[in-house]
């Protein structure tokens, strides 16, 4: 969507007009009247565009304004509860320049937050534990709130860590439209987790991937923790009857159902014992019919068998990366590496890191490679700057690139492209953000890993999602461009990088 369809829509739905925007952010009227024609582009001024999603937002105060904005900018947690200073940074996200769906779930990679300035005993906490036996009918998405409340409340109050069985095709309205609770409700997530529950999450199906996106970014934090298992079935659905489950086993249960996207939504929840095994059955059943669908791991142990598997595997690969991968590096510098840390943790990533060089060269002999990552600047490169392997420091003898072996790297890099014409390295744009790395496979599992702490990786394996995030790899690199002329720069381009760095 072009600059001047955004604006337009904004002062259709504020019913601004073009002095009153004007005078808001200090320009002359006609500079907005050709905004809005579309004879002048996106402001270079972005401080224009902060102004805009400011007066815009505090435009905002009807339901009708927060539905449309909900659709027009793909957020459907906005609700007139949103938070002013929210709602601006959405606009100016918005406003700045679309961005593609996985971009958006990339985002949220980090753990959730805390929610701020909450009270030590706030909505989500119930006086007592529900007495055994009990079992109430809620309705509405107000009483589908007053269930999970119970649900948080008995999960908080356990001594020891429970396993929780979690559910759900219902839309997430029930969450989105109070901002409050969904802050609430994410940080008393995270403290659970913490305490160590495993959450077993069956994934909704994917018939509308922007709004499956927009759920799976509130999960994905919690699965970044490592105690979560995910899972997806594998079948068809009509999305016609809709319901979703949460139980905690032994103790309790929240049970909704509704028909399609109707509001009539009916919940339960329940603590007598009967039930509680009934449902605990059923979703057990249906487990049983599911596919992992994500797999979460925080040992390295596990990341580098998931690298191998990628490795091994015959189809295409793509990644992008925050610097050039440890098995592009030669020998001499890993050599060189794992001779000047003594640190025994490091010595064996190293030492992995050198059998993969030799697996990565035999999967260029099968299929392609393109790998897309910043170049480093000699001056932090000199500096120190460039850890190896992380963007973070894990320890105080963390390995650092010297100007010598980053010129190796990169020397090294123009070697393999010489000896494979299906190997490309793309050099990209440094952004704000580089705190994960993407790895996708034709064909094959993706691979998400955190590249700031805390370290974890997420393995895809849900087929739809992880060609997504091919794709998605696959587009930013026909963006730059890797073959032909665009190939032969790109090699001009590091070899004057290498020269720099060898002065």
């Amino acid at each position: 969507m072009q600059f001047s369809n955004k604006l337009n829509f904004l002062m259709n739905i504020t019913n601004t007009s073009n002095k009153e925007l004007a005078e808001a952010i200090s320009v002359d009227r006609s500079l907005i009247s050709l905004l809005r024609s579309g004879k002048r582009k996106t402001p270079r001024n972005h401080d224009h565009i902060r102004h805009m999603a400011s007066f815009f937002a505090r435009r905002c105060s009807a339901d009708f304004q927060f539905h449309a904005l909900a659709e027009m900018l793909e957020k459907p947690e906005l609700r007139s509860s949103t938070p002013t200073e929210t709602l601006v940074d959405y606009l100016y996200q918005w406003m700045l320049g679309d961005k593609p769906v996985l971009e958006r779930l990339l985002e949220n990679v980090s753990p959730i937050p805390p929610a701020p300035n909450l009270p030590p005993e706030g909505p989500l906490t119930h006086p007592s534990m529900p007495s055994e036996g009990l079992t109430q009918f809620f309705y509405g998405n107000e009483g589908k709130r007053e269930a999970t409340r119970y649900i948080i409340n008995i999960a908080k109050q356990l001594d020891k860590a429970s396993p929780i069985y979690f559910v759900s095709d219902v839309n997430l309205e029930w969450l989105f439209e109070d901002y409050q609770f969904m802050s609430e409700f994410s940080a008393a997530l995270s403290a659970i987790f913490q305490k160590g529950f495993t959450l077993y999450h069956i994934m909704p199906s994917l018939n509308f991937m922007n709004r499956y996106v927009e759920s799976l970014r509130y999960w994905l934090p919690i699965y970044a923790t490592g105690n979560a298992r995910v899972y997806y079935y594998p079948r068809l659905r009509d999305n016609l009857y809709r319901r979703s489950l949460i139980i905690i086993p032994g103790y309790c249960v929240q049970a909704s159902t509704c028909i399609g996207n109707a509001s009539n939504l009916m919940s339960l929840f329940s603590t007598d014992q009967e039930l509680v095994n009934a449902y605990n059955d059923q979703f057990q059943y249906e487990l049983s019919l599911c596919r992992p669908a994500l797999v979460s791991h925080t040992d390295p142990n596990e990341f580098i068998t998931c690298f191998r598997e990628l490795l091994n595997d015959n189809s295409p690969v793509i990644h992008k990366a925050s610097k050039p991968s440890p098995y592009t590096l030669p020998t001499e510098c890993l050599d060189a590496f794992i001779n000047e840390t003594p640190e025994s943790t490091w010595r064996t990533t190293l030492q992995m890191d050198l059998a993969d060089a030799s697996l990565f060269e035999e999967k260029l002999s099968r299929s392609s490679c393109i790998e897309l990552c910043p170049l480093a600047t000699p001056e932090d490169v000199r500096a120190g700057k460039i850890l190896f392997g992380t963007d973070y420091k894990v320890a105080d003898k963390h390995p650092v690139y010297t100007p010598e072996i980053y010129a190796m790297h990169l020397q090294h890099i123009l070697d393999l492209m010489d000896k494979y014409e299906n190997y490309h390295f793309v050099p990209v744009t440094p952004t704000d953000r580089q705190d994960y790395n993407l790895f996708a496979s034709e064909s094959g599992p993706t691979l998400l890993v955190s590249n700031s702490s805390p370290f974890y990786m997420l393995e895809i394996r849900r087929p739809e999602l992880s060609h997504a995030c091919y794709e998605y790899l696959m587009r930013q690199a026909d963006l730059v461009g890797y073959e032909g002329i665009r190939r032969a720069k790109i090699r001009m381009q590091i070899r004057e990088l290498i020269q720099e760095l060898r002065q």
